[in-house]
């Protein structure tokens, strides 16, 4: 760990460096530019590219920075060093990092191969965001992981995850910053006389779009006048539509595709599910209450953090073996084995919802729409309340401020 940074500035605005790769449209890529576009004006904070490129859709949201704040660290002025000459580019990044006189070094999700030389004198802290699920077992993960000075962590499970699988020391000084969303002005009305569930994702097994499937088919036997709508796209669309047909749901059940204006979409349901058996945070949960909609998760990950039994929507165990899913084929078991488990504070085999359980909170829930009308209102003050988006910034800057203090 590094225990010798040079005393430089005020603790309250330390100069930190974001390494993060923007390459991508993905979860980390598009919330990183949220938190830059917010905050960029408010702290000193530079910008290490892990790749060259930015994606064109997020380009826009640099370019009052680019000229200061944005550096490439594979070689000056556009001119990428080889990797094939490591000594040269070690030496251009070490050159880099003390030119721009960085406090720290926040990396974000990226847990191994990093294409940065940390400087032993300079605290590190990495920002776990799902990683921990997906890598293999290595040495250069646990070279990693000793060498840190802090974490950051989008949710406990993640947190845990580090903790438990991976073997981060309890003693590093970390905490928990959940995603943050801002409160939409519109909200989901839940009418008399509908009940409309939703699901939102990529149509792949993880996210369990099957059990999502088979629970709606179990609520609409008890309650006719359901509808199912499920935006996203996926390998398993084909898989869904053969079993709403045999099932006989075609007038029931509407798939979106991808939806642009998702807006709309959260706030014409009555209720959201969300069974995915691996879901390190869960931003379509959030998503989701943000516009006032009552949500039923599995216990698993990060989850059970934004859904409160009985307060926002409903939470039940995933008792059930994935291997169930086999019978629609193989396709819908692929994806991780194992998960944290918040209702035992361990690492588990992944395990699904039980279709008959969320049938019958979710018939409870379209029988009564003044209590999905109280769910959703304190979904929307929660929301409100801890995942403000500006007090995100301060949280963030206030941690690796004392991670620099504790090395000084």
């Amino acid at each position: 760990m590094a225990r010798k940074a040079v005393d430089k500035q005020d603790l309250s605005n330390p100069r930190i460096g974001h390494l993060v790769s923007l390459k991508n449209l993905g979860g980390v890529e598009r919330y990183f530019t949220r938190y830059y576009s917010r905050f960029a004006d408010d702290y000193d904070q530079h910008i290490l590219k892990q790749t060259d490129d930015i994606h064109s859709l997020l380009a826009p949201y640099y370019k009052t920075h680019a000229a200061g704040r944005i550096h490439s660290i594979k070689g000056p002025r556009g001119i990428k060093i080889p990797r094939a000459f490591p000594g040269f580019r070690s030496r251009y990044q070490k050159a880099l990092l003390e030119r721009l006189g960085l406090e720290a070094i926040l990396v974000w999700a990226k847990i191994v191969n990093h294409p940065l030389s940390f400087p032993d004198n300079m605290p590190v802290v990495h920002f776990e965001r799902g990683s921990a699920w997906l890598v293999n077992d290595q040495p250069a993960l646990h070279a990693y992981l000793k060498r840190l000075d802090g974490a950051l962590c989008n949710s406990y499970a993640a947190l845990r995850m580090l903790q438990l699988k991976w073997g981060l020391s309890p003693e590093l000084p970390s905490r928990v910053l959940y995603n943050t969303i801002e409160l939409p002005a519109n909200h989901t009305m839940h009418p008399e006389g509908r009940f409309r569930l939703g699901f939102a994702g990529r149509l792949v097994p993880l996210k369990a779009p099957m059990v999502a499937l088979e629970a709606f088919a179990e609520l609409k036997a008890r309650c006719p006048h359901a509808e199912f709508w499920i935006a996203g796209e996926g390998p398993l669309e084909e898989t869904l539509r053969n079993q709403v047909e045999q099932w006989g749901l075609e007038d029931s059940v509407r798939f979106c595709g991808l939806v642009d204006d998702m807006a709309s979409f959260y706030s014409s349901l009555d209720a959201f599910i969300c069974p995915s058996w691996r879901e390190p945070f869960g931003n379509v949960a959030q998503e989701a209450l943000a516009y006032g909609v009552p949500t039923l998760v599995g216990a698993v990950d990060g989850l059970a953090e934004q859904v409160q039994d009985g307060v926002n929507g409903a939470v039940l165990s995933p008792r059930r073996e994935r291997r169930e899913l086999a019978k629609y084929g193989q396709a819908c078991l692929q994806g991780p084995d194992e998960v944290y488990s918040p209702e035992r504070d361990a690492i588990v085999q992944a395990g699904i919802l039980a279709p008959e359980e969320a049938a019958r909170v979710l018939e409870d829930w379209a029988g009564n729409p003044a209590l999905r009308r109280e769910l959703g209102a304190r979904a929307r003050a929660r929301i409100r309340d801890e995942f403000n988006i500006d007090q995100y910034g301060q949280q963030l800057v206030g941690f690796m401020s004392e991670v620099i203090a504790r090395g000084r």
